[in-house]
């Protein structure tokens, strides 16, 4: 970097000096991987406008998360936008060219031409990339400048310049280049008192922490005239053999450093410049070695009897409380020059070339060890604002006594009165204009600041009141989608109530359904018994037709089994006579042969009465005999042809005698008579079987299909009168199925009716 010859900004514009030092625990780039980090400082206007960044720090040669920079930049902008601006640091990953962290300092907070030295960290906040940049440190030192030096009430001079060139001899055990902390204190004892004690603000370089998002405002706040004055920080001064450094450094008025009293001193620290990496906080090591030359009043009238610029230079200034060694086996020297800046807008600074045509500093009069001013004189103190006498009294001591009038002394005093309140008043009238120009400029800031708040006040009201009415239309719609869902829950409780109310009459309308339902049950069960019944009913049929056929056999056999020619027994030939023979072949009487006839004839036209009606309607039919023995009248049928083989035959003899054969005959006729009775009893009883079955069957159709239109809630009104049902309806489980009846067996008629035919014939 090439040094600073002048240390005020253009006409109508300032400058921001911004000297970044390193960082420590930089965060990562986005991919975890270590960043090549520099720094960008811009203005907010310039970040607005989105220009490219003029001031710039070189990229580190390897990619760190601690860096050493070490560069100093600056940026400028006008004097009026000043109070409006912020300058921003934003440190940048060279590679991908991703913005890692930024901070911005407000420049109104800033005293002019003082040296700010921070400490630069984010709050804490939550989130894993905020807590790795709350853990960075970015180290900076930010110095204001404006286009004039400020004039203090009480300074006759507006700043102290120093300027310092370097090592005179090479040294022989040093191996680093080297930095200077350069300070003015008005008392160098208490100083080293502080030193001693560790006071943080008297040893090394002293920081100040600015926490962001929202840095204090009395963390910019200077107190005028420190004890410990306000340090400077010089540049790496190399080779380490010979460190040269040819940097100026500027003291103000305010902090007391045109003020030259018997203990003000300007002191000057020697660090190794190693000392500075990686430290947390950013501190400096113990010194390498202390110069210290002191600003007495001789030393002050010695600055003012120069020609030209008003300044000394000191060629050899010894190196204090040091290890170091010249090849000489001697401490080092420096070589300093400094001057008074009386004007608010000086023209000439030092450099290396005029700081060599200032007077030298005899160092014989320095002393070694302290570096005091020998004085022979009286050691009173005159400072800078001595009266214009009595300066002039002790200049006439060192200059050689010339012989002069009275009244050309006293003149000479008039001229320089005259000049010095000259001076004053133009010093009190720039002084006027400055405090002028800068209460517009505060007038204006505060004309501006109100604008601004007033603005914000109304943006966050008007904010507000746009949220409110967000708010307001969100709660609107929770009140409308509330109001729905209320809407629809009670659409659901009336529809659950109708069902409700419907599920009732069901109910109600069931236990009538129920009660018939549970009628036709027992019906059904009746009607399954009646089922039994008819099927006993057949099966004793089926016995007492297998009983009479065994009889007829029985009764058929022995006329089949006689010799040819003679009739049988049981129906004997007729004569010609037509009345049939008794037993002894004599032919009947007529009147009980026609009494037989008539029997018969009526029972033949009883059985065919029978045949040819209807079948009566039977609602319960009982249950007929399983003993065949119940048949017949008084039961004399099942008797005899129990005790007979067969009509007319005794169950021990094969022929009946012939006195016999009329009650045999009556018998037979007897028996035949209450056949036929049984056998239309029968043909009776299945034809009411068959019509009972019948309807039975439609009736049990009915009711499964009623039962399963109420199963799948297909109900008949309530007002259906359901007639003509038979009382031994009964529900069965598979309702679907009509009960099958067995079928009944073939009538006997035939069966029967051969015998009474045969013996028609």
């Amino acid at each position: 970097m090439e040094p600073i010859t002048s240390h005020l900004s253009p006409s109508n514009k300032e400058t921001i000096m911004v000297t970044l030092h390193g960082a420590t625990h930089l965060p990562t780039c986005k991919d975890g991987s270590e960043p090549w980090p520099y720094v960008v400082v811009k203005t907010t206007s310039e970040d607005t406008k989105n220009q490219n960044a003029k001031a710039v720090t070189s990229v580190t040669s390897e990619p760190t998360t601690a860096p050493i920079w070490g560069d100093t930049v600056k940026v400028e902008l006008q004097a009026e936008d000043a109070g409006r601006e912020d300058v921003i640091l934003k440190v940048v990953d060279n590679k991908k060219k991703e913005e890692l962290l930024s901070y911005q300092i407000p420049i109104k907070y800033l005293r002019v031409f003082h040296p700010y030295h921070f400490e630069l960290v984010k709050a804490a906040q939550s989130g894993k990339a905020e807590e790795a940049t709350a853990k960075t440190h970015l180290y900076a030192t930010v110095v204001r400048k404006g286009s004039f030096f400020p004039r203090y009430i009480g300074s006759n001079h507006t700043a102290l310049e120093v300027f310092l060139r370097g090592v005179n001899e090479p040294l022989v055990n040093n191996c680093d280049p080297m930095v200077v902390i350069a300070r003015v204190v008005p008392n160098y004892n208490d100083f080293k008192v502080n030193q001693i004690k560790q006071d943080a603000a008297s040893v090394g370089l002293p920081i100040t922490r600015l926490s962001f998002p929202n840095p204090s405002v009395m963390r910019f706040d200077v107190p005028r005239g420190s004890q410990n004055g306000c340090p400077q920080l010089s540049k790496p001064g190399g080779p380490p053999e010979l460190p040269s450094w040819n940097q100026s450094f500027l003291f103000q008025g305010r902090d007391g450093a045109t003020n030259f009293s018997e203990d003000t001193a300007l002191v000057l620290e020697y660090y190794s410049s190693t000392s500075m990496k990686g430290g947390e906080p950013w501190t400096l090591s113990k010194p390498l070695g202390v110069s210290v030359l002191p600003l007495k009043s001789r030393l002050y009238r010695k600055m003012l009897a120069g020609k030209g610029l008003s300044g000394l230079r000191v060629e050899r200034l010894p190196i204090t409380d040091t290890k170091l060694k010249t090849i000489n086996g001697e401490a080092p020297t420096v070589d300093i020059s400094f001057q008074l800046l009386s004007s608010e807008n000086p023209e000439n600074f030092l450099t290396p070339n005029n700081s060599q045509v200032l007077p030298i500093l005899d160092p014989k009069i320095l002393d070694e060890k302290l570096g005091t001013i020998r004085e022979s004189w009286s050691k009173a103190t005159v400072s800078s604002t001595m009266e214009s006498s009595t300066s002039t009294a002790q200049e006439a001591e060192e200059e050689p006594q010339s012989p002069k009038m009275p009244h050309e002394m006293e003149l000479n005093n008039y001229r320089r009165a005259m000049q010095k309140m000259a001076e004053d008043i133009l010093s009190l009238r720039k002084q006027t204009s400055m405090l002028e120009a800068e209460n517009r400029m505060l007038r204006s800031q505060l004309t501006q600041e109100e604008g601004e708040e007033e603005q914000d006040n109304s943006n966050a009201q008007k904010l507000d009141e746009v949220s409110m009415k967000q708010k307001l239309v969100l709660s609107e719609l929770d009140m409308k989608k509330l109001r729905d869902k209320v809407q629809y829950l009670q659409n659901e409780l009336i529809r659950k109530n109708d069902r409700e109310k419907e599920l009732l009459l069901l109910h109600q309308a069931q236990q009538p359904q129920a009660t018939l339902l549970k009628r036709y049950q027992d019906k059904l069960q009746k009607m399954k018994a009646l089922e039994e019944t008819v099927r006993h009913q057949e099966k004793v049929i089926e016995r007492m037709e297998r009983v009479l056929e065994d009889k007829l056999r029985d009764w058929r056999e022995p006329l089949l089994n006689r010799p040819q020619g003679k009739p049988p027994m049981a129906f004997p030939v007729l004569p010609a006579s037509g009345l049939p023979l008794g037993t002894a072949g004599e032919p009947l009487p007529a009147d009980l042969y026609s009494a037989l006839l008539a029997e018969n004839s009526r029972l033949r036209a009883e059985l065919e009465k029978n045949r040819h009606q209807p079948a009566p309607i039977i609602l319960q039919q009982q249950a007929l005999p399983e003993d065949p023995g119940e048949l017949g009248t008084g039961g004399d049928l099942a008797e005899r042809l129990q005790e007979t083989d067969g009509p007319g035959h005794s169950k021990g003899t094969e022929t009946l005698p012939a006195q016999d054969l009329l009650a045999s005959t009556s018998d037979k006729f007897s028996l035949l008579a209450k056949l036929e009775r049984a056998q239309s009893r029968i043909l009776s009883l299945e034809s009411q079987l068959e019509d009972s079955a019948r309807r039975w069957g439609r009736e049990k159709q009915d009711l499964a299909t009623r039962l399963q239109e109420q199963e799948y809630g297909l109900g008949h009104p309530s007002n259906s009168i359901i007639t003509d049902l038979p009382n031994s309806l009964a529900h069965t489980k598979d309702h679907r199925r009509p009960l099958k009846l067995d079928p009944l067996m073939p009538s006997s008629d035939t069966k029967l009716n051969k015998p009474s035919n045969s013996q028609n014939t």
